[in-house]
């Protein structure tokens, strides 16, 4: 019988550790790859869509929106603020592609009264209504 001394040991110990390291190494860029893959293949959908693209207005979870950049991994939406302490502000939000089936996205088709418009067009019909002493609403209410 022979008697190993310390570097054979470690050796021995090594060549028996080696292969299960090299497997669990294959297993986690495995899985690193698969979501990878995975993300980019959800992106690429998304990108392929004809229903949305670039610059197209929607309703993302409620609010007001625009996609300002669908890439492969992450959309970029520009939103209008209407309340809080960011109101009037242009924020832009990012979300992950994979994420993008899992919200309630709606495509505007008609804007019927456009949210930027109300003020300016309220602001005209007072002015009309000083300019003219208020006789086209007297009009309208009779």
């Amino acid at each position: 019988m022979e008697v190993m001394n310390a570097g054979g040991v470690g050796v021995e110990l090594a060549e028996l550790a080696m292969p299960f390291v090299g497997a669990l190494l294959a297993l986690v860029i495995t899985l690193m790859f698969k979501d990878y893959a995975t993300k980019v293949a959800k992106g690429m959908a998304f990108k392929m869509n004809p229903d949305f693209k670039e610059g197209d207005k929607v309703i993302l979870d409620g609010e007001r929106a625009l996609i300002v950049k669908i890439g492969n991994t992450t959309t970029v939406f520009g939103i209008h603020k209407d309340s809080g302490e960011f109101k009037g502000d242009y924020c832009w939000r990012y979300i992950p592609n994979e994420r993008i089936s899992a919200l309630k996205l709606e495509k505007v088709i008609f804007d019927a009264t456009p949210v930027q418009n109300t003020q300016r067009i309220e602001e005209n019909g007072q002015k009309i209504d000083k300019l003219t002493g208020g006789e086209i609403n007297a009009k309208k209410k009779s």
